[in-house]
């Protein structure tokens, strides 16, 4: 399977194209949009819906894997920012015919840290030493991370529908 993991944001929006199988994961490539300030809400989603489209058809990906929304109390704009881009990401699965995965970002560095609470930087250091390569930025490191957590939940239901 081919997997889009996507680190959704409006300024950064970070994604890594891997190749999962079983545990195996292998990176095919990683890359950030990064839509004009200047542009407007609309074009600003456009550019990410695009950026992502291209991802998708270049690559033949069978799924999307993003973090499920979260938001500090102190920052509720953030929350309806990322909402509307994660809204384009789940469209596009829609419009694509593909899956549309998503784990919370404490499970996805639980599931490839062993700590939910680590930073992007530990995130980032340790999808380094995974791929054994340098990651463009804490984004297409995140979004890694959350491909690595489909590999293991998918995994784990395999095992789970066996014992059943």
């Amino acid at each position: 399977m081919k997997i889009l993991g996507v680190d959704v944001g409006l300024r950064t929006c970070g994604y890594a194209l891997c190749k999962v199988r079983n545990l195996e994961i292998k990176l095919i490539g990683e890359g950030e949009i990064k839509p004009n300030p200047k542009n407007s809400l609309p074009q600003k989603l456009d550019t990410i819906f695009e950026g992502l489209e291209s991802q998708i058809k270049a690559h033949n990906s069978t799924a999307i894997v993003v973090e499920k929304l979260y938001s500090h109390y102190r920052h509720p704009t953030t929350l309806g920012v990322l909402a509307q881009v994660r809204g384009i990401v789940a469209l596009l699965a829609h419009k694509m015919g593909i899956g549309f995965f998503e784990y919370s970002s404490t499970r996805a560095r639980k599931s490839f840290l062993g700590i939910g609470s680590a930073s992007s930087d530990q995130v980032k250091r340790m999808a380094e030493n995974v791929i054994g390569r340098k990651f463009k930025s804490i984004h297409t490191a995140d979004a890694f991370s959350l491909v690595v957590a489909f590999s293991h939940a998918q995994k784990l239901a395999r095992i789970i529908g066996k014992n059943r």
